[in-house]
């Protein structure tokens, strides 16, 4: 029986190293920053999933710890953002992700257009952070119910109400619902192995892009610093962030929009 599990142990070590070297090898394939331009498939729905891209995005950036794609149809431009890692989610969550996107290639583009989401502040980031962060120790007393994925993303649906924006001159409000009348359109959703996805849409007509779209323009994503918290009432704090999260991580790129 011994030499039978040695055996089978010797056989099964290799096809493991094997499978861990193959996920290891396609993660490095991505680059680090998206290279082509892309149609949005035409099912493409803002509901915090990446179904319509078969969950495989176009470029993983390791000074954000993000996967990203970015893409367009003839109305809107698209942001699908994903990440696996506990502390880097807990980060998106606190601070949000920041979508700028310039009229030229230039990146100091005083008339940027910028639209930051989630936007969770105070009880509502605390009540969220700290559900995602019991249900990823899992440490529980004898006899406590689960907490479920749906649990954690009916309470970030229930909480997560706004965008934040800037650079429209039809929206002076720095602030807007998730439920506009602009066309703005947000999302994020966990799935049941914790992986965050967050979507964004906003229309082509308030970017000002060069050349009607025809010409290349610059763009910056950004996880952002937490922000600061105020506690009210018998609100609960946050939970404690890992030093490594407290810094804003961003990184630039170039998109031209995709003609059919």
């Amino acid at each position: 029986m011994r030499n039978i599990i040695l055996t089978s142990a010797k056989l099964v070590l290799p096809v493991l190293a094997l499978f861990i070297i193959s996920i290891t090898a396609n993660a490095q394939k991505l680059p680090t920053v998206q290279k082509v331009s892309l149609r949005a498939p035409a099912n493409i729905k803002i509901d915090g999933q990446a179904i319509e891209w078969n969950y495989k995005l176009q470029a993983y950036n390791n000074a954000t710890d993000i996967a990203y794609t970015l893409s367009n149809d003839d109305k809107w431009l698209y942001l699908t953002v994903q990440s696996k890692y506990h502390d880097v989610v807990d980060k998106i969550l606190r601070g949000g992700i920041t979508l700028t996107i310039n009229h030229s290639l230039k990146k100091m583009d005083e008339k940027h257009v910028s639209i930051t989401y989630p936007v969770l502040r105070d009880a509502d980031m605390a009540g969220v952070t700290n559900l995602l962060a019991h249900k990823g120790i899992e440490k529980r007393e004898a006899g406590t119910a689960p907490i479920k994925v749906n649990d954690l993303n009916d309470l970030l649906e229930a909480k997560d109400k706004m965008i934040n924006i800037s650079g429209v001159e039809s929206i002076p409000d720095p602030s807007i619902s998730i439920y506009n009348n602009e066309g703005i359109k947000a999302a994020s959703r966990f799935d049941s192995d914790l992986v965050y996805t967050c979507e964004l849409a906003i229309p082509l007509k308030f970017l000002s892009l060069p050349n009607d779209g025809a010409d290349a323009f610059s763009y910056q994503i950004k996880v952002n610093e937490p922000a600061q918290t105020v506690r009210s009432g018998d609100a609960p704090p946050p939970p404690p962030m890992m030093t490594t999260s407290f810094s804003p991580t961003y990184f630039w790129g170039e998109y031209t929009l995709a003609k059919k």
